[in-house]
């Protein structure tokens, strides 16, 4: 887990460090909310991730359903955020969605990069310790 939360910290800088891209370039694209977002994004992810990683160590039978469900109700959240957002402050719409979907997307990739890493690890671990109990 510590490895993931430092992995985690150093996308989110990046991101943060990428949002203040329109402002350094002279763009008028710049919002302060910007560099916000892959903060927010951090926590949700790394919730989302404590959340799946606890549900796949009570009961590994049920990780699909739940992570899933987890994923659907995180995707729909983003959307809430999203569309309050876009409402309350029209005018900024535009670069607010772009910079929202590139978070999501960069988070998204990351935290499906890190699960599949996390049970593919798992499931040699398992196989090691059938193989040791089989000798």
């Amino acid at each position: 887990m510590k490895k993931y939360l430092i992995v985690l910290l150093c996308i989110t800088l990046v991101l943060v460090v990428a949002m203040f891209v329109p402002l350094w370039s002279g763009g008028g694209a710049f919002q302060t909310v910007m560099p916000f977002i892959p903060l927010y994004f951090a926590v949700v992810t790394g919730l989302e991730h404590w959340a799946v990683v606890e549900s796949m160590r009570k009961s590994p039978r049920t990780f699909v359903k739940n992570f899933f469900g987890v994923t659907v109700g995180v995707l729909f959240v983003h959307l809430m955020v999203m569309a309050v957002w876009m409402f309350t402050h029209a005018p900024q719409a535009k670069g607010f969605a772009v910079a929202f979907c590139v978070c999501y997307a960069v988070h998204l990739v990351f935290e499906t990069a890190a699960l599949a890493l996390l049970m593919r690890n798992a499931g040699k671990k398992n196989g090691e310790e059938k193989k040791n109990s089989a000798e």
